[in-house]
């Protein structure tokens, strides 16, 4: 049995996991001397969409990851130089996070090189298939959501 017939008998969520797993593999290649790691842009990625003065706990809920590596990754971004904490004005218990200019700046060469990977890898895909695939995509996410919000009140 060849590589592809292997891969597309694997479950559906063990073969996304493998997909995002080389996808982040090739960005995390392509931008290694930014010192990024593959944590750290997507925490960037994930501030920039939210805006400015996001609290920790806010990120953390978003990202869907526990606090501790929150903690260590931001740590290292605001080492970095990337990433400002501050205090909120409103509640002292609450940090804000800000990308800094020079977080904003290597933010958007991972942009880049996100979309010339996207486009690479979906060079020989059809629009209406990527337009079905990315509808689909945005629906399970929605399904893992409810499916998580419901285990939690359940």
């Amino acid at each position: 049995m060849d590589e592809e017939a292997l891969f597309a008998r694997r479950p559906m969520g063990m073969r996304m996991a493998m997909v995002v797993r080389q996808f982040r593999a090739v960005i995390d290649e392509t931008i290694s001397d930014t010192g990024l790691t593959q944590s750290s842009w997507t925490v960037m990625m994930q501030l920039s969409q939210l805006g400015d003065n996001v609290s920790v706990s806010e990120l953390a809920e978003v990202q869907g990851i526990e606090l501790p590596p929150l903690m260590r990754t931001l740590a290292q971004l605001e080492k970095q130089g990337y990433l400002l904490r501050v205090i909120s004005p409103y509640d002292k218990r609450i940090r804000l996070l800000t990308l800094t200019p020079e977080g904003n700046a290597v933010l958007q060469r991972v942009r880049t090189v996100i979309e010339n990977c996207q486009t690479r890898v979906t060079q020989d895909i059809p629009a209406d298939n990527l337009a079905v695939f990315s509808t689909t995509l945005n629906h399970i996410a929605r399904n893992l959501r409810t499916m998580r919000e419901d285990d939690r009140q359940g």
